[in-house]
């Protein structure tokens, strides 16, 4: 059966040079626990097709995901992943060996490119067969930290920008051509993921706890975490959730909705503005809402608990915050009229969610685990190649 989607390459910069200048036994140890990290945050919408040396082989068919955002904030959270599990590799040791001085020079990039492919069952892999496959493996060699200097990157091919459908994304990146035996001068463009690594670093985290919370709600859905994140925030899908009659979304970034974005939920004439002020995809995220009140606002943190079948949504709904006595009547407002119609917004987004399940629009991928043997095996091909 032929797929139509998304094909992924994470590869560990580096490692050679890293390998030659290094005790081994600790080099061997080091890449198990980068692997590990990779594998680990390899998950839906990217299904693990293979481990190949120092590099994860994944792949996302349509209908793992709903919005091109979400295909680049898994990426995103594998390299912030991959730097704190570097971070913490370094500082948790005293070993004065090479290998362990080194860890901080190997960095993480991946090709992306879209197009068709087969998924064959080959042993214990998901072997990807296809002409599109063969191309995003011919991209692994290429001129893009000499031209500009950047070790960790993302590297798309125009199709893969293309299929993403954020066209202000490209104002972001960076354009590049590689020669092609096959297809001569390919279109590339590169995202420099250093950026991405500071601005987690300087994040401000803002969430409700629920001990602190005015209200919570709870819902049970049938679908993995970040799947739900494209429901819950996609704009014709969050209108559900807020029984909304409209939703929009303003202040993107680059295309993107983020921290400092702006939802515009309408309720007949009146227009609730929900500034989002935390955004961290497929764990949580937390806006602030003008009150029914005026001179009142509150903070609201949408959580994701994954489960074993599923994920639970909790949202919490911070007390008001503003003019005393405004803060006081907004609170008795939100808790008689907004908590039912929270819950109530719930539950319709997930029958929406189950319907598109039943009728094939989304589709549930399976996280895989490599085995033991499989993540040695790598290892000992990455050591000896």
């Amino acid at each position: 059966m032929k797929h139509q989607g998304f094909l992924f390459i994470a590869d560990i910069t580096g490692y050679t040079a890293y390998l030659s200048g290094s005790e081994l036994e600790h080099a061997q140890d080091s890449l198990r626990n980068l692997l590990q990290v990779l594998i680990e945050n390899t998950k839906p919408p990217l299904v693990i097709s293979r481990l190949e040396g120092d590099a994860v082989i994944s792949y996302a068919p349509e209908g793992n995901y709903l919005q091109g955002q979400t295909i680049i904030e898994s990426l995103e959270r594998t390299y912030v992943a991959f730097r704190l599990a570097q971070q913490r590799m370094r500082l948790n040791t005293t070993c004065t060996c090479m290998a362990c001085k080194n860890i901080p020079n190997l960095d993480l990039k991946f090709f992306v490119h879209y197009g068709e492919f087969m998924v064959q069952d080959l042993g214990p892999y998901k072997e990807l067969i296809g002409n599109d496959v063969n191309l995003i493996h011919r991209i692994l060699k290429n001129d893009v930290t000499n031209v500009y200097g950047v070790k960790a990157y993302i590297l798309y091919t125009q199709n893969a920008v293309d299929a993403l459908a954020i066209p202000e994304l490209t104002d972001s990146l960076l354009s590049h051509t590689e020669p092609d035996e096959y297809l001569g001068q390919l279109h590339l463009l590169v995202q420099d993921l250093h950026p991405i690594w500071d601005r987690e670093r300087d994040r401000q985290k803002v969430f409700v706890p629920p001990a602190e919370a005015l209200f919570t709600i709870e819902e049970d859905f049938p679908i993995g975490p970040a799947l739900l994140w494209d429901y819950l925030t996609k704009p014709e899908y969050r209108a559900i959730l807020n029984n909304a009659d409209g939703m929009e979304v303003e202040n993107l970034s680059d295309g993107r909705t983020s921290s400092g974005s702006v939802y515009i939920c309408a309720h007949g004439d009146a227009k609730i503005r929900h500034a989002i002020v935390d955004w961290q995809p497929f764990e949580y995220y937390t806006y602030e809402s003008d009150g029914a009140i005026p001179g009142a606002r509150n903070h609201v943190t949408v959580y994701l608990h994954p489960l074993e079948k599923g994920t639970r949504v909790i949202g919490v709904c911070g007390k008001s915050f503003g003019d005393e006595t405004a803060c006081a009547d907004n609170d008795t407002f939100l808790l008689e009229n907004v908590s039912r119609r929270a819950q109530d917004g719930c539950k319709s987004l997930n029958d929406r969610v189950r319907g598109d399940l039943d009728l094939g629009i989304i589709v549930q991928a399976s996280f895989i685990q490599p085995t033991i043997g499989q993540i040695e095996l790598a290892i000992e091909a990455s050591m000896s190649g």
